[in-house]
């Protein structure tokens, strides 16, 4: 329990530091974003980083919120209306509930709450990330790649997918 909890502290402020690949989900799971490059700012983290999409292969939470959503998480109910999705969720030690309100072309805010045990009391974790559309991504960043604030590239998320 611990270290899934020091994982989803070290996901807000380190993003870059944990990709993995994710396995099939539902299609309501996968929040894909249109392809290009997007800039993703999380407002309670001074770490912003953009990533060239794919969009067939682009997972929005897995890729930037919560590695391993997929394999690791169930959703237990979801609802969609417009431009918005509400989920919730059961992870390893956590559950993890969130809402997605925005456009995949352009510009999108995706809020979750982490709630978890910490030596017997519940902590919630919250979390925003807003996301906008950059346009073409550049010659020297492939699809799946993150670039971070300050310059490094991660390597590619897509790499199993």
């Amino acid at each position: 329990m611990i270290r899934r909890t020091a994982t989803v502290l070290l996901m807000t402020v380190l993003p870059f530091a944990m990709a993995a690949p994710a396995a099939a989900a539902e299609p309501a799971q996968r929040l894909q974003r249109a392809s290009g490059l997007w800039k993703v700012t999380p407002a309670t983290s001074p770490f912003s980083w953009e990533i060239c999409v794919d969009q067939a292969k682009d997972r929005l939470i897995d890729d930037d919120m919560w590695t391993n959503f997929e394999q690791e998480c169930k959703i237990e109910s979801q609802s969609g209306k417009g431009d918005g999705y509400t989920f919730k969720s059961s992870c390893p030690d956590a559950k993890l509930a969130g809402s997605f309100k925005g456009d995949l072309a352009k510009a999108y805010t995706l809020t979750a709450d982490t709630t978890f045990d910490l030596n017997g009391k519940t902590e919630v974790q919250h979390n925003v990330l807003n996301g906008s559309f950059q346009g073409a991504c550049p010659a020297d960043m492939a699809p799946g790649v993150k670039k971070m604030r300050g310059g490094m590239k991660m390597k590619s998320l897509y790499t199993n997918r």
